[in-house]
């Protein structure tokens, strides 16, 4: 069977789970399924290479970035809908949400894998939400088949859109380490907690603040540690009227840095009040990292009893999870263990394997 891709994550995603998902899907593609990414007309995504793809690297001598960047979508989608008329694939699964290709699939099915419901959640927070959220609702209700990443997302979907559950597959993602090798970060040391990503509205990032101010009170003796973005004004005027600025870093990681931070951390804190699956989790887990998460959304179904829950909308909360963490060691060795055990169950391979069982029921 012939799987037939498209360039469209991988044109506006550097580093992030969804191309990630999708370059450790064709990786692990059980034998029999044959996958087919055409090269991108431009790409700086960090995890092609891992397919042995090279990445094009001439920039179009355009000064406008906005109009680069349509450019580069023009000539992607053309060459996709080309491919597509062709006809020589047996099943196409496209990498986001545009919907360029709907007059040139003809009758071919194609599998739509749905992450998170955060554009419909959280309009404001996001670019063109607008346009996502129809452009992916047509794609659903259009789609062959569709994947949830999540028995959280599989209940979005059904309440969104009104799809029967039978046309809904949930396949988890897997997990790989993040990096064959740990790289140290200068100038990090001491009893730290992680944050790791994105800051904005939903991630929750002002709730951990609160909660660590209490912390920083109490006289706990730990720093906070942001891998990211720079913290943003707005974001140093909150830690400085919490009189926390200078007990909290962000540092911009490499994949092996990051697994230094996950493998020295005291805790890694996961506040968001929504997200599709919650891959840190697993990274965390796979470092052997305590974690302490929100108790919504989708992380008791991903962490199980692998990790500490609190509600996410009282920094008290935050707080004490983190504080007993901090403070029983045996008990932190007792969850760290039982994260263990909850990783043992993902893989990238049963992944692909469940998504190559879906792209059979498709046709």
């Amino acid at each position: 069977m012939k799987v037939l891709y498209d360039t469209q994550v991988f044109a506006w995603q550097r580093f992030g789970g969804i191309s990630r998902y999708f370059v450790e899907l064709m990786r692990h593609m059980p034998k029999g399924i044959s996958p087919v990414l055409p090269a991108p007309f431009f790409s700086e995504n960090a995890y092609l290479p891992d397919l042995g793809m090279r990445l094009p690297v001439k920039r179009l001598d355009i000064g406008s970035f906005r109009l680069r960047k349509k450019l580069y979508e023009w000539a992607d989608n053309s060459m996709a809908r080309q491919q597509l008329r062709g006809g020589a694939f047996d099943v196409f699964h496209p990498t986001y949400y545009n919907d360029y290709f709907m007059n040139a699939i003809g009758r071919k099915p194609f599998v739509l894998t749905v992450h998170d419901f955060t554009h419909e959640r959280y309009p404001d927070l996001l670019p063109d939400s607008r346009k996502v959220i129809k452009r992916k609702k047509r794609l659903a209700m259009a789609a062959s088949r569709i994947i949830a990443i999540s028995e959280n997302t599989r209940r979005d979907i059904m309440e969104y859109y009104g799809i029967d559950e039978s046309k809904i597959d949930v396949i988890h993602h897997g997990y790989a380490s993040l990096s064959s090798r740990e790289a140290a970060v200068e100038g990090i040391s001491g009893p730290y907690l992680l944050f790791v990503g994105d800051r904005k509205g939903y991630k929750n990032f002002s709730g951990l603040a609160e909660a660590f101010a209490s912390l920083a009170k109490a006289d706990r003796g730990v720093r906070l540690v942001c891998a990211g973005s720079p913290l943003s004004d707005a974001e140093t005027k909150l830690l400085n009227v919490l009189g926390i600025r200078d007990s909290v870093t962000a540092v911009q990681a490499t994949n092996a840095q990051l697994l230094w931070l996950y493998r020295h951390a005291a805790c890694f804190v996961y506040p968001s009040l929504y997200e599709g699956f919650g891959l840190p989790v697993l990274e965390a887990f796979g470092a052997g990292c305590p974690v302490a998460v929100s108790s919504t959304s989708c992380f008791p179904e991903v962490a199980r009893d692998g990790a500490v829950y609190f509600d996410p909308s009282d920094p008290g909360s935050i707080a004490s999870a983190v504080a007993g963490i901090l403070d029983d060691s045996d008990a932190t060795r007792s969850l760290t263990r039982r994260a263990s055990a909850v990783l043992r169950g993902y893989s990238w391979e049963r992944t692909a394997r469940q998504t190559a069982e879906t792209y059979r029921k498709s046709m």
